[in-house]
């Protein structure tokens, strides 16, 4: 049983637990995971639902996602000069982020995206912001060991 005294400690505990493992407090209390890689290969090497989306150009950084656990939404920011890579097509917007962040927020959704290995893929100050809303969890993004969850 905890008592007032031992709650400290175990608060404490359960921080440096959460901090070693690379898991926010965010993370754990939410079905949302929240990253942010410095460059391309970081993001490649550290990506948490496997492979990461193939429009994203190598020269990519400041590389944010956020996604749900499951994998069925996906939310990602880059900066990069490049156009998005891969076999993208330009057509009418049909949807919008549907998880927020600071760094997701756009003045004014457009009516046409490139559209990108099931991304809708939009411009914005210095690169793209790209959204991923699956029909199904898991969709394809989910790792393979949380497609039974």
């Amino acid at each position: 049983m905890l008592t007032r005294r031992s709650l400290p400690p175990v608060a404490a505990a359960t921080l440096v637990a959460l901090t070693l493992s690379g898991c926010s407090v965010k993370d754990v209390l939410s079905n949302s995971r929240e990253a942010q890689f410095a460059t391309y290969d970081t993001a490649a090497e550290h990506w948490a639902s496997g492979d990461m989306p193939g429009w994203i150009p190598t020269d990519a950084t400041d590389i944010r996602s956020l996604e749900t656990k499951d994998g069925r939404l996906s939310v990602i920011r880059i900066t990069t000069s490049s156009p998005p890579e891969g076999d993208c097509v330009e057509r009418a917007r049909e949807g919008a982020p549907v998880l927020t962040a600071t760094w997701t927020a756009a003045a004014e959704r457009p009516a046409m995206v490139t559209v990108c290995d099931e991304y809708e893929i939009m411009p914005v100050e210095d690169g793209w912001l790209g959204w991923f809303e699956g029909e199904e969890p898991p969709s394809r993004l989910a790792p393979s060991s949380e497609a039974g969850i």
